[in-house]
Protein backbone atom coordinates (compact mmCIF):
# COMPACT_ATOMS: atom_id res chain seq x y z
CA UNK A 1 0.00 0.00 0.00
CA UNK A 2 1.12 3.63 -0.44
CA UNK A 3 2.65 5.12 2.73
CA UNK A 4 0.97 8.37 3.75
CA UNK A 5 1.39 8.33 7.54
CA UNK A 6 4.39 7.97 9.79
CA UNK A 7 4.78 4.46 11.26
CA UNK A 8 2.72 4.00 14.41
CA UNK A 9 4.16 2.37 17.54
CA UNK A 10 3.96 -1.42 17.41
CA UNK A 11 1.74 -1.53 20.51
CA UNK A 12 -0.82 0.71 18.81
CA UNK A 13 -0.91 -1.56 15.77
CA UNK A 14 -1.38 -4.64 17.95
CA UNK A 15 -4.28 -3.06 19.85
CA UNK A 16 -6.05 -1.96 16.71
CA UNK A 17 -5.86 -5.35 15.07
CA UNK A 18 -7.82 -7.15 17.81
CA UNK A 19 -10.69 -8.78 15.93
CA UNK A 20 -13.93 -10.59 16.54
CA UNK A 21 -15.45 -13.23 14.30
CA UNK A 22 -18.48 -12.21 12.25
CA UNK A 23 -20.81 -13.54 9.63
CA UNK A 24 -19.56 -12.29 6.26
CA UNK A 25 -21.48 -11.05 3.26
CA UNK A 26 -19.32 -10.37 0.23
CA UNK A 27 -19.29 -9.22 -3.37
CA UNK A 28 -16.56 -11.85 -3.82
CA UNK A 29 -17.38 -15.23 -5.34
CA UNK A 30 -15.27 -17.04 -2.74
CA UNK A 31 -16.76 -15.69 0.49
CA UNK A 32 -17.49 -19.20 1.77
CA UNK A 33 -13.78 -20.07 1.68
CA UNK A 34 -12.55 -16.89 3.39
CA UNK A 35 -12.07 -16.69 7.14
CA UNK A 36 -13.00 -13.05 7.73
CA UNK A 37 -12.94 -11.15 11.03
CA UNK A 38 -13.78 -7.53 11.73
CA UNK A 39 -11.98 -5.31 14.28
CA UNK A 40 -13.60 -4.21 17.51
CA UNK A 41 -15.36 -0.90 16.74
CA UNK A 42 -14.06 0.60 19.99
CA UNK A 43 -10.50 0.35 18.61
CA UNK A 44 -11.21 2.90 15.86
CA UNK A 45 -9.50 6.27 16.22
CA UNK A 46 -12.80 7.98 15.26
CA UNK A 47 -15.33 8.96 17.91
CA UNK A 48 -18.14 9.26 15.38
CA UNK A 49 -18.65 7.57 12.03
CA UNK A 50 -19.74 9.10 8.71
CA UNK A 51 -23.31 8.83 7.44
CA UNK A 52 -23.83 7.92 3.77
CA UNK A 53 -26.70 7.55 1.38
CA UNK A 54 -26.61 4.16 -0.43
CA UNK A 55 -25.87 5.91 -3.74
CA UNK A 56 -22.63 7.28 -2.25
CA UNK A 57 -21.30 3.73 -1.75
CA UNK A 58 -22.28 1.84 -4.90
CA UNK A 59 -18.92 2.61 -6.54
CA UNK A 60 -17.04 0.79 -3.74
CA UNK A 61 -16.36 -2.47 -5.55
CA UNK A 62 -13.68 -4.80 -6.88
CA UNK A 63 -11.24 -3.20 -9.31
CA UNK A 64 -10.84 0.30 -7.82
CA UNK A 65 -7.50 1.43 -6.38
CA UNK A 66 -6.65 2.74 -2.90
CA UNK A 67 -6.65 6.40 -4.00
CA UNK A 68 -10.19 6.04 -5.35
CA UNK A 69 -11.26 4.40 -2.08
CA UNK A 70 -9.91 7.38 -0.12
CA UNK A 71 -11.71 9.81 -2.45
CA UNK A 72 -15.00 7.97 -1.99
CA UNK A 73 -15.00 7.13 1.75
CA UNK A 74 -11.78 8.54 3.20
CA UNK A 75 -8.95 6.80 5.02
CA UNK A 76 -9.45 3.52 6.92
CA UNK A 77 -11.01 3.94 10.35
CA UNK A 78 -8.41 1.82 12.13
CA UNK A 79 -4.60 2.05 12.40
CA UNK A 80 -3.83 -0.18 9.41
CA UNK A 81 -2.63 2.26 6.77
CA UNK A 82 0.21 0.05 5.52
CA UNK A 83 -1.86 -3.13 5.55
CA UNK A 84 -3.47 -4.80 2.57
CA UNK A 85 -6.74 -4.88 4.51
CA UNK A 86 -8.66 -1.69 5.32
CA UNK A 87 -11.62 -1.55 7.69
CA UNK A 88 -14.40 1.03 7.91
CA UNK A 89 -17.45 1.65 10.09
CA UNK A 90 -20.18 3.31 8.01
CA UNK A 91 -23.67 4.48 8.82
CA UNK A 92 -25.93 3.85 5.83
CA UNK A 93 -29.13 5.88 5.59
CA UNK A 94 -32.32 3.90 4.94
CA UNK A 95 -34.35 5.02 1.88
CA UNK A 96 -37.13 7.54 2.55
CA UNK A 97 -36.51 7.56 6.34
CA UNK A 98 -34.26 9.28 8.85
CA UNK A 99 -33.05 5.90 10.16
CA UNK A 100 -29.67 4.32 9.42
CA UNK A 101 -27.88 1.00 9.87
CA UNK A 102 -24.32 0.81 11.17
CA UNK A 103 -22.13 -1.47 9.07
CA UNK A 104 -18.55 -2.66 8.97
CA UNK A 105 -16.77 -2.88 5.63
CA UNK A 106 -13.47 -4.66 4.98
CA UNK A 107 -11.48 -4.17 1.76
CA UNK A 108 -8.72 -6.51 0.58
CA UNK A 109 -6.07 -5.13 -1.82
CA UNK A 110 -3.78 -7.00 -4.18
CA UNK A 111 -0.07 -6.18 -4.64
CA UNK A 112 -1.00 -3.37 -7.06
CA UNK A 113 -3.22 -1.61 -4.45
CA UNK A 114 -6.38 -2.70 -6.28
CA UNK A 115 -9.45 -3.92 -4.36
CA UNK A 116 -9.80 -7.65 -5.07
CA UNK A 117 -12.41 -8.51 -2.41
CA UNK A 118 -14.75 -6.64 -0.10
CA UNK A 119 -16.87 -7.85 2.77
CA UNK A 120 -19.80 -6.46 4.80
CA UNK A 121 -20.59 -7.66 8.31
CA UNK A 122 -24.37 -7.89 7.70
CA UNK A 123 -26.49 -8.97 4.75
CA UNK A 124 -28.66 -5.85 5.01
CA UNK A 125 -25.51 -3.75 4.56
CA UNK A 126 -24.53 -5.59 1.37
CA UNK A 127 -28.11 -5.28 0.10
CA UNK A 128 -28.33 -1.57 0.96
CA UNK A 129 -25.52 -0.55 -1.41
CA UNK A 130 -26.77 -2.44 -4.45
CA UNK A 131 -27.80 -0.04 -7.25
CA UNK A 132 -31.49 0.82 -7.05
CA UNK A 133 -33.76 3.03 -9.06
CA UNK A 134 -34.35 6.09 -6.90
CA UNK A 135 -36.95 8.77 -7.54
CA UNK A 136 -35.47 12.00 -8.86
CA UNK A 137 -35.55 14.92 -6.41
CA UNK A 138 -38.30 17.40 -7.02
CA UNK A 139 -36.68 20.64 -8.11
CA UNK A 140 -38.65 23.81 -8.55
CA UNK A 141 -38.31 25.25 -12.07
CA UNK A 142 -35.77 28.06 -12.18
CA UNK A 143 -36.17 31.14 -14.33
CA UNK A 144 -34.10 30.99 -17.51
CA UNK A 145 -30.69 32.57 -16.95
CA UNK A 146 -27.93 32.88 -19.53
CA UNK A 147 -24.78 31.38 -18.06
CA UNK A 148 -21.51 31.33 -19.97
CA UNK A 149 -19.38 28.15 -19.97
CA UNK A 150 -16.97 28.38 -17.08
CA UNK A 151 -13.85 27.06 -15.46
CA UNK A 152 -13.56 28.54 -12.01
CA UNK A 153 -12.65 27.96 -8.38
CA UNK A 154 -15.21 28.77 -5.71
CA UNK A 155 -13.97 29.24 -2.13
CA UNK A 156 -16.30 28.77 0.84
CA UNK A 157 -15.26 29.50 4.42
CA UNK A 158 -15.52 26.33 6.52
CA UNK A 159 -16.20 28.51 9.58
CA UNK A 160 -19.22 29.98 7.78
CA UNK A 161 -20.45 26.54 6.69
CA UNK A 162 -20.04 24.57 9.92
CA UNK A 163 -19.76 25.03 13.65
CA UNK A 164 -16.08 24.92 14.69
CA UNK A 165 -14.57 21.40 14.48
CA UNK A 166 -17.89 19.95 13.17
CA UNK A 167 -18.81 18.38 9.82
CA UNK A 168 -22.31 16.90 9.81
CA UNK A 169 -25.30 18.45 8.03
CA UNK A 170 -26.88 19.06 11.45
CA UNK A 171 -23.81 21.18 12.33
CA UNK A 172 -24.25 23.44 9.30
CA UNK A 173 -24.75 27.12 10.10
CA UNK A 174 -27.55 29.29 8.63
CA UNK A 175 -25.02 31.33 6.63
CA UNK A 176 -23.57 28.11 5.22
CA UNK A 177 -26.97 26.86 4.10
CA UNK A 178 -27.67 30.20 2.42
CA UNK A 179 -24.35 30.08 0.55
CA UNK A 180 -24.90 26.48 -0.58
CA UNK A 181 -28.47 27.20 -1.71
CA UNK A 182 -27.17 29.99 -3.95
CA UNK A 183 -24.34 27.74 -5.16
CA UNK A 184 -26.73 24.89 -6.01
CA UNK A 185 -28.75 27.26 -8.21
CA UNK A 186 -25.58 28.26 -10.07
CA UNK A 187 -24.43 24.65 -10.52
CA UNK A 188 -27.83 23.56 -11.85
CA UNK A 189 -27.59 26.33 -14.43
CA UNK A 190 -24.12 25.11 -15.40
CA UNK A 191 -25.24 21.50 -15.81
CA UNK A 192 -28.13 22.62 -18.03
CA UNK A 193 -25.75 24.12 -20.60
CA UNK A 194 -23.12 21.40 -20.82
CA UNK A 195 -21.08 18.63 -19.26
CA UNK A 196 -20.15 19.80 -15.75
CA UNK A 197 -17.50 18.33 -13.45
CA UNK A 198 -16.99 19.57 -9.89
CA UNK A 199 -14.22 18.58 -7.45
CA UNK A 200 -15.16 19.53 -3.87
CA UNK A 201 -12.08 19.70 -1.60
CA UNK A 202 -12.14 20.16 2.18
CA UNK A 203 -9.22 21.93 3.90
CA UNK A 204 -8.24 22.47 7.56
CA UNK A 205 -5.68 24.55 9.41
CA UNK A 206 -2.52 22.99 10.90
CA UNK A 207 -3.87 22.79 14.47
CA UNK A 208 -4.54 19.25 15.67
CA UNK A 209 -3.52 15.76 14.57
CA UNK A 210 -2.70 15.26 10.87
CA UNK A 211 -4.95 12.21 10.42
CA UNK A 212 -7.82 13.83 12.32
CA UNK A 213 -7.56 16.89 10.07
CA UNK A 214 -7.50 14.70 6.96
CA UNK A 215 -10.70 12.92 7.97
CA UNK A 216 -12.41 16.16 9.06
CA UNK A 217 -11.68 17.74 5.67
CA UNK A 218 -12.97 14.64 3.83
CA UNK A 219 -16.18 14.49 5.86
CA UNK A 220 -16.88 18.20 5.35
CA UNK A 221 -16.43 17.85 1.58
CA UNK A 222 -18.79 14.85 1.54
CA UNK A 223 -21.42 16.77 3.55
CA UNK A 224 -21.27 19.69 1.09
CA UNK A 225 -21.65 17.24 -1.81
CA UNK A 226 -24.65 15.54 -0.19
CA UNK A 227 -26.30 18.92 0.46
CA UNK A 228 -25.88 19.95 -3.19
CA UNK A 229 -27.30 16.60 -4.37
CA UNK A 230 -30.38 17.25 -2.24
CA UNK A 231 -30.74 20.59 -4.04
CA UNK A 232 -30.83 18.94 -7.46
CA UNK A 233 -27.17 18.92 -8.56
CA UNK A 234 -26.29 15.76 -10.50
CA UNK A 235 -24.39 13.45 -8.08
CA UNK A 236 -22.34 11.88 -10.88
CA UNK A 237 -20.86 15.30 -11.70
CA UNK A 238 -19.31 15.82 -8.23
CA UNK A 239 -16.35 14.24 -6.44
CA UNK A 240 -15.59 15.01 -2.77
CA UNK A 241 -12.00 14.77 -1.48
CA UNK A 242 -10.10 15.85 1.63
CA UNK A 243 -6.74 17.68 1.63
CA UNK A 244 -6.42 18.13 5.40
CA UNK A 245 -3.83 20.77 6.29
CA UNK A 246 -1.62 20.09 3.23
CA UNK A 247 -2.62 23.16 1.16
CA UNK A 248 -2.49 26.26 3.42
CA UNK A 249 -3.02 29.70 1.91
CA UNK A 250 -1.88 31.62 5.01
CA UNK A 251 1.01 31.06 7.45
CA UNK A 252 0.90 32.30 11.06
CA UNK A 253 3.56 32.52 13.75
CA UNK A 254 3.61 29.58 16.18
CA UNK A 255 4.44 32.04 18.97
CA UNK A 256 0.85 33.32 18.92
CA UNK A 257 -1.55 32.16 21.61
CA UNK A 258 -3.95 29.39 20.55
CA UNK A 259 -6.95 31.77 20.22
CA UNK A 260 -4.78 34.11 18.13
CA UNK A 261 -3.63 31.20 15.94
CA UNK A 262 -7.22 30.00 15.41
CA UNK A 263 -8.19 33.49 14.28
CA UNK A 264 -5.09 33.97 12.11
CA UNK A 265 -5.40 30.57 10.40
CA UNK A 266 -9.09 31.03 9.55
CA UNK A 267 -8.50 31.39 5.74
CA UNK A 268 -7.03 27.87 5.68
CA UNK A 269 -10.28 26.36 7.01
CA UNK A 270 -12.24 26.28 3.78
CA UNK A 271 -14.02 24.18 1.18
CA UNK A 272 -13.08 24.77 -2.47
CA UNK A 273 -15.03 23.78 -5.56
CA UNK A 274 -13.22 23.48 -8.89
CA UNK A 275 -15.88 23.71 -11.59
CA UNK A 276 -15.37 22.87 -15.25
CA UNK A 277 -18.14 23.08 -17.86
CA UNK A 278 -17.89 21.95 -21.48
CA UNK A 279 -20.66 23.48 -23.52
CA UNK A 280 -22.71 20.95 -25.46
Amino acid sequence: MKIFLSILPLTALLICTTTTAATVYSHSNSAEDDNITFPDISKSYLNDFPLYNPDDLIHINNGINDDTVRQLIGNPHFSEFMSNKWNYVLKIRQPYTKQYIQCQLQLHFDKHDIVERLYWDKQECADAVQPQVQPQPQVQPQPAVTVEPASERINLSADALFAFDKWQASDMLPQGRTELDALSTKLRQYQDIGDMKVVITGHTDRLGDDMYNMNLSQLRAQTVRAYLVQRGVNPSSMLAVGAGESQPIKECATSLSRPEQIDCLQPNRRVTLDVMVNQE
